[in-house]
């Protein structure tokens, strides 16, 4: 090897060992950043899991999966709870809620579970656990809420079981949108744990879709806590919000100090009372329309005093196929009285039911009165006029008035969807009545 081939081979490990000695730098630098970034967190062996009984009325349980914490508490029949009584549980008529469940019908209620989770985060998926489920149900003259705790994620499996074992004699499942969020979120858990999902027997309630239907147009919001106070007149004091509890159960997990867990056992308990409250007086609002011989159960038999929530009542009686009792009920609603922009919506409702029913009279006098109100059901009920006027009445004349009337009111630019429709219907209605006497050129 000559003398250049050897500086070469020097010069290619000089720059070999630069490159090494970069690389350690770099990795000492990531090094030094990860720890100053990453949460000190105390090893398994520092925390004090047992320290929850210190705060939270409950105690360690034991079955072949392992340990776990529940917590119990039992509310008398006679404890009143906003405008109902923790007894009108046991006693309520669920039969109406069978309108939401495709004519299946809950289980008495001695049989029903209701279900409320608090998880370590809302966005699903494998990474989220649910570290307290509660569940609540009748048991003699009381009303009980058992809460099933994760001291540590080793207990999940024991936790699990436990609250299976607590779903085997119960035959249906209320939630608040538990068929969304709860139970896909733990039917995952159940799969993690290689243990069967205890809810796919059950008959399934999810009361949020519901109350949204009954409750929506006149509450500004179908949360849980706001149809709590609206609706049942319930007002916690002391409570914890939703958007804090992740973050107390991650501070537990990291300290063992459980003195900020008892307002996420007390929150847990409040929903899932909450849940089986408006459970019952959905079902009294209901049950109240659809018999006039019926009359809803519990200390305050419920009918809505609000002329809105008549109207929602219509529409699900409409969706649920009870045709009669829709027409009924829509008609009390604007009998008692709507904001304009609701009436003009029950009007046309009930114009479209007359017209299913071919009751095309009561039909045309709504629609008329349709033609005074907003666009676009103005628009709309002109169209429904000119229809009704060619092919029931072969009055073409009256339907081109009303097709030309349509376009002066809708006020629409030419060449738009609505303008061509409108356009092209009144073209063919001047051919029909012969003539090009039409008051607006087109």
């Amino acid at each position: 090897m000559n003398l250049e081939e050897k500086l070469a081979q020097l010069k290619q490990a000089a720059q070999k060992t630069n490159s090494d000695a970069e690389l350690e730098r770099q990795l000492e630098y990531l090094q030094r950043v990860e720890i100053k970034t990453l949460p000190r967190r105390p090893l398994p062996a520092h925390r004090v899991p047992e320290g929850i009984e210190a705060y939270v009325d409950g105690r360690v349980e034991k079955n072949t999966h392992g340990e776990y914490f529940a917590a119990k508490q039992a509310l008398p029949f006679g404890r009143p709870y906003g405008k109902l009584r923790i007894g009108d549980f046991s006693t309520a008529d669920l039969n109406p809620l069978a309108l939401f469940l495709g004519n299946a019908t809950l289980p008495d209620p001695s049989r029903l579970m209701f279900l409320d989770t608090e998880t370590t985060g809302l966005a699903g998926g494998t990474g989220t656990c649910a570290f307290l489920i509660g569940l609540g149900t009748i048991k003699g003259s009381q009303f009980l809420v058992t809460q099933f705790f994760l001291r540590d994620y080793p207990e999940e499996k024991a936790m699990l079981g436990a609250v299976a074992d607590a779903l085997k004699t119960h035959e249906g499942l209320v939630t608040f949108n538990g068929k969304t969020f709860d139970i896909p979120l733990l039917e995952t858990r159940y799969a993690l744990a290689r243990m069967k999902s205890p809810f796919t027997r059950l008959l399934h309630l999810d009361l949020l879709h519901p109350a949204r239907r009954l409750w929506k147009l006149r509450l500004e919001s179908c949360k849980l806590g706001h149809l709590e106070s609206e609706v049942l007149g319930v007002h916690r004091e002391g409570d914890v919000e939703g958007s804090e509890i992740p973050a107390i159960y991650f501070d537990y997990l990291s300290t063992g100090d459980a003195r900020g867990l008892p307002p996420v056992f007390y929150h847990n308990a409040l929903d899932i009372i909450s849940l089986a409250a408006l459970t019952v007086e959905l079902a009294n609002v209901v049950g109240a329309h659809t018999s006039g011989a019926r009359r809803a159960t519990g200390a305050q038999a419920a009918s809505p005093t609000s002329s809105i929530d008549l109207f929602s009542l219509s529409r699900i009686f409409e969706r649920s196929g009870s045709h009669e009792l829709s027409l009924s009920t829509c008609r009390q609603a604007l009998e008692a009285g709507l904001p304009q922009t609701i009436e003009t919506q029950a009007l046309w409702e009930l114009a479209s039911q007359h017209k299913r029913r071919r009751e095309h009279d009561r039909a045309v006098e709504l629609w008329l009165e349709l033609t005074r109100r907003e666009v676009p059901l103005a628009l709309r009920a002109f169209e429904e006029l000119a229809i009704y006027y060619e092919h029931r009445r072969r009055d073409a004349r009256t339907a081109l008035d009303y097709a030309e009337r349509a376009i002066e009111q809708g006020n629409s630019t030419p060449g738009s969807v609505q303008h061509e429709k409108f356009s092209h219907r009144v073209k063919r209605l001047r051919k029909k009545v012969g003539g090009n006497e039409g008051r607006l050129a087109l």
